[in-house]
């Protein structure tokens, strides 16, 4: 580009010294050099500003390429790996942000130096940041390093470093981080939400309790996932009928009697199931925000579970997710299978099924034993009233 005669060229900027002089600086974003050699306006600025400009380039990706032997080097090479790119698109974003702050703080450690001291000395720097920061730190890292350790090559890792490295347990008084809803709190929630006149989160409660849905399946899930068909008696059902969005498992199972209850009973204001109240579908944190401020309300008003935070104030434990939980529990109550139970709650594996399963076992077990109490102290009611009469 010409311009009164000199020839324009980006990145150059020119700096006036107080003598008068004119001074040229090659700036591109936080690259800076300068002064350039060349006189403004001159073909030969042209050239010198390409030539930086092809430094630049070299230096990026050189710097793109995994450095062979280094921890740096592994995380690259499996955020290219096909167990990374076949991860649900949230878990991507999670993983990958992980693996940038570990390219920046560890990238340039040797895989010869991998071992496990140094990885119970990372992962006790990462616990200062809270037990699930670390813990999933440690399962990036462990993946990344897989195909090193595997390796028997004279420059790898020796071994596994992360043999009988404990994972960092939840701080003690913590409490469970999703709680289980309790049926009184579900309907105390549902009415509330009702009341004040927001079907749809009424509607997302439903959703995550009688449908087990996860949270961005609730904010996502469309009108049209409920077909309703026959069954083998030729009585029209309503099935639910979709692709999870964290895990992309199809979801095809018929409808829960109170979810279709709930759903018939409340309009349809978005092309979603659950909607906001505008009328749009939820975003995630949006309806994590609705949530929580509708059960701290009620849990103001005694209505469900309460607790007291550092600064006394009263809030609710309850979060969405919790929801999930008292479907999983109660299908193991009613005594689904692991199979049943992952199948309804569109799982991959048999580890939740057999976490909500010892859930109900220690429920069932508890009733149990409150019940042979029980049983106790009416016969020592009856012989009491026998021996006194």
């Amino acid at each position: 580009m010409e311009e009164n005669g000199l020839i324009k060229v980006r990145y150059v900027q020119r700096v006036t010294t107080p003598g008068g002089q004119v001074h040229l600086y090659f700036r591109k974003g936080g690259y800076r050099e300068g002064p350039l050699a060349s006189a403004e306006g001159t073909p030969e600025l042209r050239a010198e500003v390409e030539a930086i400009l092809g430094r630049i380039l070299k230096i990026e990706k050189a710097n793109s390429q995994p450095r062979p032997g280094t921890v740096g080097g592994m995380l690259k090479a499996y955020r290219k790996s096909s167990d990374f790119v076949t991860l649900a698109a949230r878990t991507r974003k999670d993983y990958g942000d992980m693996i940038d702050e570990m390219e920046t703080d560890i990238g340039d450690v040797l895989l010869g130096n991998v071992t496990r001291s140094w990885i119970i000395g990372l992962r006790d720097a990462w616990a200062l940041r809270g037990h699930n920061t670390a813990n999933k730190h440690m399962q990036v890292l462990r993946n990344a390093l897989a195909p090193a350790i595997a390796d028997d090559a004279d420059d790898r890792i020796k071994g596994d470093p992360f043999h009988k490295v404990e994972r960092v347990k939840r701080p003690h008084g913590a409490g469970e981080a999703n709680p289980m809803w309790e049926d009184y709190e579900v309907e105390a929630g549902i009415a509330d939400a009702l009341r004040r006149n927001t079907p749809g989160l009424a509607r997302a409660i439903a959703l995550g309790r009688w449908g087990g849905f996860r949270r961005g399946t609730i904010c996502r899930i469309p009108r049209h996932a409920r077909p309703k068909r026959r069954n083998a008696d030729g009585v029209m059902q309503a099935r639910l009928y979709w692709i999870t969005e964290k895990r992309e498992v199809l979801c095809d199972k018929r409808e829960d009697g109170r979810l279709t209850a709930l759903l018939d009973s409340t309009p349809n204001r978005a092309m979603t199931i659950a909607y906001n109240a505008d009328g749009e579908p939820w975003k995630e944190r949006q309806l994590n925000q609705a949530v929580e401020r509708l059960m701290d309300r009620l849990a103001k008003e005694g209505k469900v579970r309460a607790a007291v935070d550092d600064d006394k104030q009263i809030y609710c434990p309850l979060t969405i997710h919790g929801l999930r939980h008292a479907r999983g529990v109660e299908l193991a109550l009613s005594g689904a299978s692991d199979s049943e139970i992952m199948s309804q709650l569109e799982q991959t594996s048999e580890a939740a099924a057999k976490i909500y399963r010892r859930q109900a076992d220690r429920r069932r077990m508890a009733d149990s034993a409150q019940d042979k109490i029980d049983n106790v102290v009416k016969l020592q009611a009856e012989r009491a009233a026998k021996n006194a009469g």
